[in-house]
């Protein structure tokens, strides 16, 4: 039971997905719920405000500002210690206080397919099937390995425009790729990487299968996405996750979100 609070952020772990709300606006009093294992919500959703930043540690937003989208306010945008190598594309670096450290961390290169769209992107080595699995990709497959991550940056984005694939899919485009075809997703996957391979790209290509995470197979229709969640009510339990699509089943209907949209938002329990 939570009671009221802001939902403050969706993470996986041990390739299960985790739901943490902050109680009552206390910042230290964050409750973590496991999604699945028939795991029901029953919420009136409200507005959105920013859940914070992260420097040497998490630190609630200074002025608990309201906001219409993402997860920040502009002003713990600016103080997050990584924010801005979100922004990244390889050119010049925008957080020169990481810099140091980047150059010596090590990244994995990949490919990510949903259903028939394709994207390239980069994660830390540590956790490369963790990322896969949280983006929702459908097959992922690792390239190779690359040291300094502005390097990685550059690398992606060549590989970006080489390929004439995407860097980021929204959860739009995740929502009308829910249901894939296995076939056409490998098979797309298998063309890029010969093309890398062709353009001279040195690669050790390792292809994961991640369907399994997400439990898709307990959907039986094309669920409802719910859209402009504030002030809606949702009831009934997680069944399936699939990046940030979150499905439940109320008796034998089907509902979606974004869970993109249901960060930051303050949630009543009914």
């Amino acid at each position: 039971m939570i009671g009221s609070g802001q939902v403050f952020r969706i993470f996986w772990e041990n390739m299960e997905p985790f739901l943490q709300v902050r109680i009552n606006g206390n910042t230290k009093d964050i409750k973590t719920i496991k999604l699945f294992d028939n795991t029901e919500l029953s919420w009136k959703i409200g507005k959105k405000y920013c859940t914070g930043y992260w420097k040497n540690g998490y630190r609630p937003c200074p002025k608990n500002s309201e906001i219409s989208r993402g997860s920040k306010c502009q002003i713990c945008m600016q103080l997050d210690e990584y924010f801005r190598c979100v922004k990244c594309d390889g050119s010049v670096c925008l957080n020169t206080n990481a810099r140091r450290q980047c150059m010596s961390d090590e990244f994995f290169l990949y490919l990510v397919s949903f259903n028939s769209l394709l994207k390239v992107g980069i994660s830390r080595t540590f956790r490369l099937k963790t990322r896969l699995v949280e983006q929702g990709a459908d097959f992922g497959v690792k390239l190779m390995k690359i040291k300094d991550g502005k390097k990685a940056r550059k690398i992606e984005q060549e590989v970006s425009k080489k390929l004439g694939i995407v860097d980021r899919v929204n959860g739009s485009e995740k929502f009308e790729h829910l249901f894939g075809d296995p076939n056409k997703s490998l098979k797309k996957i298998i063309r890029c990487v010969e093309k890398l391979k062709a353009l001279g790209y040195v690669i050790s290509p390792e292809i994961y299968d991640l369907r399994r995470y997400y439990k898709l197979d307990k959907v039986r229709e094309v669920p409802v996405l719910l859209k402009n969640l504030e002030g809606k009510q949702i009831h009934g339990k997680v069944i399936a996750i699939k990046g940030n699509i979150m499905i439940l089943r109320d008796k034998n209907k089907y509902i979606a979100l974004n869970t993109h949209d249901l960060i930051g938002r303050k949630v009543e329990e009914l």
